[in-house]
C-alpha cells in the first residue's frame, strides 16, 4: 500500500516492510494523545500484517531533527484535568508499545536524533535498536519530577545493571549512540551519514529471514528469565523440533547442504 499519512504519524507497508514514522518534526515529535492514537493504529496494522504474513519486518523512525523529546509537556500543561490527560496518553501509548514488544517479526528502530523519556521507550522496543552515534539518549523524567513511563523501566530491569540505571533515572545522564551501544542499549551505533544505509542492509536480512522462525525465536528469548530452566529446555526442544519439519527449515537445511543461500517463504 502507499505511504498514508496519519495524524502526526506516517505509515507505509511494501516488499514485506512495514514502516511507522513519527511526523511531528515541529514539536520534536513529542508525544501526545493523538500521536498515540495514531500509533496505536498503525501499531495495529503493523500487527495484522505480520499475523496476514504480509509484513516480514517492521521499523520504526521519525522526522526531523529529533526521534521523539519524550510526551507534550505542553498538552500535559495545558490540559483542563492534568492528571485525566496525562493518565489516558499514557495509556494509549503503554497499548502502542504492547503491540511493538509483542509483534511475531523483526522490530528495527532507527535513532537518528534525541530519543527522550517516553520517546526513548518508544525506540528500545524495538529488536535491533540503530542509533546515530552522536545520538542523545535520556530518560529525561528526573529533571521534570516525574516517573518512567513507556516500559522504561521494565526494558532497562533487563538489559542494564541496577547501577547503570540508577545512574540514568535518578541524574538524567544523557548518553551518546556510542555510548549506548558500549552499554548494551543499542544494537549498533554508526555514524548520521552512514545510518540510513546501515539501517536499510539490516532490513534487507531480516525480510530475507525465515519469519516464521525468527519470531519464534523471540518469544523463545522474551520469555526465558520468567521460566525455570528445565521448562525452558522442554520449550527449546519442542521449538527446535517444530522450526527443523516447517518448509523453512527444511529450506534452510536444504540450502545450507547445497551450498546455496536460502529462500525462505
Amino acid at each position: 500500500m502507499p505511504s498514508e499519512i496519519m495524524d502526526r504519524v506516517s505509515y507505509d507497508l511494501a516488499d514485506g516492510v512495514a514502516r511507522i514514522e513519527l511526523a511531528r518534526p515541529d514539536a520534536g515529535n513529542a508525544l501526545d494523545l493523538e500521536m498515540g492514537e495514531a500509533l496505536r493504529e498503525a501499531a495495529g496494522r503493523v500487527a495484522s500484517a505480520a499475523e496476514a504474513g504480509t509484513a516480514r519486518v517492521a521499523v520504526l523512525s521519525a522526522q526531523g531533527k529529533m526521534f521523539c523529546v519524550g510526551g507534550d509537556l505542553r498538552e500535559f500543561a495545558a490540559a483542563a484535568d492534568r492528571g485525566a490527560y496525562v493518565s489516558k496518553t499514557v495509556d494509549v501509548l503503554h497499548e502502542v508499545l504492547g503491540i511493538i514488544h509483542g509483534l511475531s517479526i523483526p522490530v528495527v528502530s532507527v535513532v537518528h536524533g534525541t530519543a527522550a523519556g517516553g520517546g526513548l521507550g518508544v525506540a528500545l522496543s524495538a529488536d535491533i535498536v540503530l542509533v546515530a552515534s552522536q545520538a542523545k539518549l535520556l530518560l529525561a523524567f528526573s529533571a521534570i519530577g516525574l516517573t518512567p513511563d513507556s516500559s522504561t523501566s521494565w526494558v532497562l530491569s533487563r538489559r542494564l545493571s541496577w547501577a547503570r540505571i540508577m545512574d540514568l533515572l535518578l541524574t538524567n545522564r544523557t548518553l551518546t549512540g556510542e555510548e549506548a551501544e558500549a552499554w548494551g542499549l543499542a544494537s549498533r551505533a554508526v555514524p548520521l551519514s552512514e545510518l540510513a544505509a546501515e539501517a536499510e542492509s539490516v532490513v534487507a536480512t531480516l525480510r530475507r529471514g525465515a519469519s516464521t522462525t525468527l519470531g519464534a525465536a523471540k518469544r523463545l528469548v522474551a520469555e526465558a528469565a520468567s521460566r525455570p530452566l528445565a521448562e525452558q529446555l522442554a520449550i527449546e526442544r519442542d521449538t527446535v523440533v517444530a522450526a527443523t519439519v516447517s518448509a523453512d527449515g527444511i529450506e534452510g537445511i536444504d540450502a545450507f547442504l547445497a551450498k546455496r543461500p536460502p529462500v525462505f517463504g
